[in-house]
């Protein structure tokens, strides 16, 4: 853990933990920001068409945490089996669940017990029958290999300190086929010295954000094959911790991306 405020991967996911469910999940701050206020929150799901939803609860929208929408590239068909790599409150597993139907079923895993908690309010509230919550950390998961046609996750994967773990499960769990879709920021540069020891730049997904190179040569590694990495700008606000000379110096550098792969069959 060299480089980081914390003396092992369980201290990093404690802290994580703890900071989205004390700030997050009680509406206190927004995903990847610290200054927004409630009201301004649901702008953080601008990524989504507004009749997806319009239909889903206001404090489901206000502790979602969105850094691209990964539905959209996924193509769910009916019948397919989803999982989303931590899930949250459930904003993208509740939107997935209505178009695996009939005969698909969505899962999700977290290890927050209070987001799935809400999370399972939020699913009786929609009348979602094809819906499964599971508690635990996204790098090993409690379901069989092969078992899942599409992986999904938004704004989590930069959280983990060992991303090609995450990687390695999404690849054992994923059907011969089978699709993986990630909405993640990613950091093309040098994060300065003080921010990489800066706890809260962790929780806020930009300590921890790859490279797109460093992405894409993991998961090549893992066996991903048919790889695309499409970068957009954040038009997020800062956290207040960063300073305006480290700004300047990230400006343009802290970008969303949309990574798309598949596990070829044999």
């Amino acid at each position: 853990m060299a480089d980081m405020p914390f003396k092992s991967e369980e201290d990093l996911r404690s802290f994580v933990q703890r900071y989205y469910q004390e700030n997050v999940l009680n509406a206190a701050i927004a995903c990847c920001y610290e200054d927004r206020k409630q009201e301004q929150m649901p702008g953080q799901c601008a990524c989504y068409a507004p009749e997806q939803l319009k239909e889903l609860p206001a404090e489901l929208l206000a502790s979602a945490c969105c850094c691209g929408n990964p539905l959209k590239q996924a193509g769910l068909k009916p019948g397919e089996s989803l999982l989303d790599l931590g899930c949250g409150t459930g904003l993208d597993l509740l939107l997935a669940a209505s178009q695996l139907q009939p005969g698909g079923v969505a899962y999700g895993v977290d290890m927050n017990e209070v987001a799935l908690e809400r999370a399972e309010q939020y699913r009786r509230q929609l009348g979602l029958e094809n819906v499964r919550f599971l508690q635990g950390i996204i790098e090993a998961v409690p379901l069989p290999s092969e078992s899942i046609d599409v992986i999904i996750s938004n704004c989590v994967i930069n959280l983990v300190p060992d991303k090609e773990r995450v990687l390695r499960e999404a690849y054992r769990l994923l059907k011969p086929g089978g699709r993986l879709i990630l909405a993640d920021p990613v950091l093309e540069g040098e994060l300065p010295p003080s921010l990489r020891r800066e706890p809260r730049a962790w929780a806020t997904c930009l300590a921890g954000a790859l490279s797109a190179a460093a992405y894409r040569e993991l998961l090549a590694t893992v066996g991903f094959r048919e790889i695309v990495i499409e970068l957009a700008p954040r038009d997020w606000d800062w956290p207040s911790f960063v300073k305006q000379e480290e700004r300047h110096r990230l400006e343009g550098h802290w970008l969303s991306a949309s990574i798309r792969a598949r596990k070829l069959s044999a």
